[in-house]
């Protein structure tokens, strides 16, 4: 992944500590290892898996009530992850895939609820 925030930022914007991967190497910076996140809205629960070395993201959705998937979302070409927002009532991403020419976006909202937009753009 190209660009990516600090761990910190990540930390704050999903509020929960991640389970990583690789926790018997204690020098393995936070790029080259597997970080996991579960955290919750109102309505969802959600899983979150960066491994930024890779440029790879999962993200699964579901319903809280019932455990119901709305959502599961496997990227492996992930150029960068920007936090759009991150307020005690709002906060969301911006992943960027692909290649010169064509690129796509996916805008995904944590809260208030969850939402996804999927772009696809065509540079010229």
């Amino acid at each position: 992944m190209k660009s990516l925030p600090d761990e910190y930022d990540l930390l704050a914007l999903f509020e929960c500590e991640p389970v990583l991967r690789d926790t018997q190497t204690k020098n393995l910076p936070f790029y080259y290892n597997q970080a996991t996140y579960r955290f919750s809205n109102e309505e969802e629960a959600f899983l979150v898996i960066l491994e930024p070395a890779y440029g790879e993201v999962k993200i699964q959705v579901n319903q809280k009530s019932t455990n119901r998937l709305i959502s599961r979302l496997d990227l492996k070409r992930v150029d960068s992850l920007e936090i759009k927002a991150d307020s005690k009532k709002s906060s969301s991403i911006l992943l960027t895939l692909g290649s010169d020419e064509t690129f796509q976006t996916l805008e995904i909202q944590f809260k208030p609820n969850f939402k996804l937009i999927l772009q696809d753009h065509l540079e010229y």
